[in-house]
């Protein structure tokens, strides 16, 4: 976060997703990395199989994603988690694909920027390889 520098194109490209990712990685940059490293110390190692693998998943403990709330906006973990340690302006178009089809992982090894497309043939592989 320390190296984050606003693009050629930020003003051009404004957006509200855009402005927040901006002010929390030019203002509260160790607050953002703090948040981070507690949700990583309360996750949970899973044991989640795919094509006979273990990948241990690390998990927040809810049925459904879980949600944190950071200076003033509500996202997923996951999302959060990811925006953060790759020090990405994240957009509406931008998925957090979960390499391990497991939704509530919030590992970062598990999880990768990507498009809607990547993250449908990411699916569309699951279900064919029988996962």
């Amino acid at each position: 976060l320390a190296k984050f520098q606003r693009s050629s194109f930020h003003e051009m490209l404004r957006s509200d997703a855009r402005d927040y990712w901006t002010k929390v990685y030019e203002n509260h940059p160790e607050e953002a990395l703090e948040r981070v490293a507690e949700l990583l110390a309360e996750a949970t190692v899973s044991e989640t199989v795919r094509r006979g693998l273990r990948l241990g998943c690390w998990e927040l403990g809810l049925k459904t994603p879980r949600k944190v709330k950071f200076k003033g906006r509500r996202d997923y973990a996951y999302r959060f988690i990811t925006g953060v340690l790759n020090a990405t302006v994240l957009s509406y178009d931008d998925v957090i694909r979960h390499l391990c089809h497991n939704r509530n992982c919030v590992c970062p090894e598990h999880l990768a920027i990507g498009t809607r497309h990547e993250n449908l043939q990411d699916e569309l592989e699951k279900r064919y390889s029988g996962d």
